[in-house]
């Protein structure tokens, strides 16, 4: 009898448990999609996506770089506070001289060699500053100022690229919605149709082929249109991994065709080739690679720099018991011989330099490719469109007139097959036509760095 009782108790409380986490997770599954227009997906899109935030990152990257080589042709000052406790011979002896603190008796042999540990506090003050450095220091300022510029033009193109990603996102999801619409559409059709042969069955006026084709065909439908929902599924979730978002988004808006005109071919080109983020970044890129070798060509002249400090020791902290001293001076480097360090470092600075400059010429004649590409595909888009236009309502009319010779006899099962995917085909061709030339209207876009 406990036993019996406890399990209902437990069964009771996991029935609870399980009403309670029903309630909490409702509100979640209930939730309404967000709903965007393509300006809306773009703005959360710029302000949301990782990749995005990654870029101006990036830049700050830079700038504080930027910020580190102006610093090199300032002078540095730097506080060392030391302390040490040694009963080193040689230690014990200069740190007393330091300490202005060396007596007659610090002369006495066995005090020299044996001496008392000593304590010394030290604190300096060190000043150094460059004075000729063959021209590195102006070369890294300017190449850390190339970086930033860089990071910049590289951060408007992984923009720009964001909001050809987050288009083609969008219209990709609204012509998903479109086709399972169309799809759902041929079911009812094909269901119709069924229920018209299977009436004409029963009554001996059709082939049992044509009544098991006919229940095939509506089979396919229903998995087109399943295939379909998942496609839209997909779509949308790509539209909101493009938006920064975890949220389940519904695009909202019309696969319109646009009614600006494209651009000239030329001009579209020319724009491309100065106003793409990419390529203004490889350019600056070219540039820091130059400063690059000026830096390595710099290894071979002299470095000349100033030194100074202040200095005070003292055994222990009071006052009048502590020495100082300074030292002001100015250093000469000039390498004589690095078993070829400098040269294999001026060999790959030239490299990197031709490196870059070969990069940019494959990418603004990439660029030329890609605008060529996109203008004509849109080109081709918008003439599909044209010649859609009332295809759809041609092919509805002949699905009807096929449907009623079939239903007199006059008319094959293919034919009448043949009828349905007509219609569905040109529902989704003007549809597929528009999205078409929208893509491509942004790729065009995209592409000359808009």
């Amino acid at each position: 009898m406990k036993g019996k009782i406890g399990a209902l108790l437990i069964s009771a409380l996991l029935t609870a448990a399980g009403g309670t986490a029903a309630r909490a997770q409702a509100p979640t599954e209930a939730a309404a999609p967000l709903r965007v227009t393509l300006d809306e997906a773009i703005a959360r899109a710029t302000a949301g996506n990782a990749l995005l935030q990654a870029s101006r990152e990036e830049v700050r990257a830079r700038e504080g770089q930027a910020k580190e080589a102006r610093s090199y042709a300032f002078p540095s000052l730097t506080l060392v506070e030391n302390y040490s406790r040694t009963n080193n011979p040689v230690y014990v002896f200069m740190g007393k001289l330091t300490q202005a603190n060396f007596q007659m008796s610090d002369f006495y042999l066995p005090n020299l060699n044996n001496p008392e540990p000593l304590t010394n506090f030290q604190s300096r003050v060190e000043l150094t500053m460059p004075l000729f450095a063959g021209g590195k220091i102006r070369a890294a300022r300017r190449a850390a100022g190339l970086g930033v510029e860089t990071a910049r033009d590289s951060s408007a193109f992984a923009e720009s690229s964001v909001r050809k990603g987050v288009t083609e996102a969008f219209y990709g999801s609204l012509l998903a919605a479109k086709a399972v619409a169309v799809y759902g559409e041929t079911v009812k059709t094909a269901e119709a149709h069924l229920t018209q042969v299977e009436a004409m069955h029963k009554e001996g006026l059709v082939l049992d082929s044509d009544l098991l084709r006919m229940r095939v065909f509506v089979s396919d439908m229903k998995q087109q249109k399943a295939a379909r929902e998942a496609d839209a599924q997909v779509a949308r979730a790509y539209l909101a991994y493009a938006m920064g978002t975890t949220e389940d988004v519904q695009p909202e808006g019309e696969l319109a065709p646009p009614a600006a005109a494209l651009p000239e071919l030329a001009e579209a080109q020319k724009e491309a080739l100065g106003a793409r983020g990419d390529i203004k970044a490889i350019a600056a890129q070219t540039k820091r690679a130059a400063e690059g070798v000026t830096i390595s060509r710099a290894d071979y002249m002299p470095q000349v720099g100033l030194m100074a400090s202040y200095e005070q020791d003292t055994e222990r902290w009071s006052p009048g018991a502590w020495g100082d001293n300074w030292m002001l001076g100015i250093q000469l480097r000039l390498p004589l011989f690095d078993a070829g360090a400098r040269a294999g470092r001026l060999q790959s600075a030239r490299a990197q330099e031709t490196m870059a400059e070969k990069a940019l010429l494959d990418l603004e004649q990439r660029a030329l490719v890609e605008v060529k590409s996109a203008w004509l595909r849109a080109k081709a888009a918008a003439q599909r469109i044209d010649v859609t236009a009332g295809s759809e309502d041609q092919a509805s009319e002949n699905q009807r007139i096929v449907s009623l010779r079939y239903q007199e006899g006059l008319a094959a099962l293919t034919d009448l097959l043949d009828a349905d995917t007509a219609l569905t085909a040109a529902a989704l061709s003007r549809s597929q036509a528009a999205h078409d030339e929208l893509v491509e209207r942004a790729h065009l876009a995209w592409a000359m760095g808009k």
